[in-house]
């Protein structure tokens, strides 16, 4: 009897600590702002959520919490920069989590989001993805979308499964000195659009959570947030765009073909230490009398069955390093050169001799 007791009471503390943890959620987050082309404003998308979320879920010290996703929506809305000014421009259809329940960690009380916005012109681009964390894999949703101030759009977008195609950080982060971030704060989503500039003293945001309010009181300048700027990769990513397109427009004015160009202009790159080095391969004439290391015989008839096409180049074009070719060489069963010499080359070697064409050739490889 006692023991039926005691279970008893564990049931019911069980049961009250579950009642006790479940509370309503009405979280708001703010995902991919851009600035619009002519950097008056910012758009960015926001997502509002209310979820009876059970249970305490927090990984390592209990087990997932329970979410039921009453409403879940997503936005488009227009921030002014002058002063932060709010514009509703669209409301997306329900996303596929609504009605749902989940389980889930607090770092993803409410399934993940992520969203992309493309400014052309006057119009945006955008694409907005949730995840449902189902078991044994998750379940992606993709909505996508272009709206056009004036006309909106003929109709609204329609959640499909699928992978999201917008990636990465975008140049319309940027606008002059001002760099436009989401930034999270702990909570699931990020809490705040902020206007993060290189001047110390003048990042503001346009708008935040209490929960983005309470973490940052003292303000959200650069060294708060660091770690969440994209600046640094936007501007090499224009880095390398301008000057790769300046280097292959020197090319053509050379009189290059166009694919000639493009070649020229990876050189360029790598020259300029935009792009890396690969690892090339140098010829040089020698007198029968230096060889000190292992000589390879290539015939004619290897280099016309298209085999070492690399070493064909670095021979007629002596002193020049050309790129070596990546991995090991094909093996041919008419030959054996290149089974012996990827065997030497694979015991770290560097330099070999090779004979070919009535001429001794002494061959070094030069990495990076």
């Amino acid at each position: 009897m006692r023991r039926l007791v005691a279970l008893a009471v564990v049931a019911l503390a069980a049961l009250g600590a579950a009642v006790a943890s479940a509370v309503v959620h009405r979280p708001r987050g703010y995902l991919a702002p851009v600035f619009s082309s002519d950097g008056s404003a910012v758009f960015v998308v926001v997502r509002e959520v209310r979820g009876l979320v059970l249970g305490f879920g927090y990984e390592g010290v209990s087990p997932p919490a329970h979410v039921r996703l009453q409403r879940d929506r997503f936005r488009l809305v227009r921030l002014a920069v002058a002063d932060g000014r709010e514009e509703r421009v669209l409301e997306l259809p329900p996303s596929p989590l609504e009605g749902s329940t989940i389980r889930s960690y607090r770092s993803g009380l409410y399934g993940s989001a992520r969203a992309a916005l493309r400014p052309d012109g006057a119009a945006i681009e955008y694409e907005v993805a949730v995840t449902r964390p189902d078991q044994p894999s998750s379940t992606t949703f993709v909505a996508r979308g272009r709206w056009i101030p004036g006309g909106g759009q003929r109709s609204l977008p329609v959640w499909q499964a699928g992978s999201p195609g917008m990636r990465g950080p975008h140049a319309s982060q940027l606008s002059g000195a001002l760099e436009v971030v989401a930034v999270r704060g702990g909570a699931p989503m990020p809490c705040a659009v902020v206007l993060l500039a290189q001047e110390p003293g003048r990042s503001r945001p346009l708008v935040e959570t209490e929960d983005c309010r309470s973490r940052f009181p003292d303000g959200y300048d650069v060294p708060s947030v660091s770690e969440q700027s994209s600046r640094s990769t936007i501007e090499r990513s224009q880095l390398l765009a301008s000057t790769h397109e300046r280097l292959v427009a020197e090319a053509r004015a050379r009189g290059l073909s166009e694919g000639d160009a493009a070649l020229e202009a990876v050189r360029g790159m790598q020259r300029l230490g935009l792009y890396p080095k690969p690892t090339q391969v140098v010829a040089h004439e020698i007198a029968a009398s230096e060889a000190r290391e292992p000589i390879f015989d290539i015939t004619d008839e290897e280099f016309d069955v298209g085999l070492f096409s690399d070493l064909r180049q670095a021979i007629e074009q002596p002193g020049t390093p050309v790129g070596k070719h990546s991995g090991r060489y094909v093996i041919h069963d008419a030959f054996e050169t290149s089974r012996r010499l990827n065997a030497h080359l694979g015991s770290g070697a560097t330099s070999f001799l090779v004979r070919a064409r009535g001429k001794l050739w002494r061959l070094r490889i030069e990495r990076p």
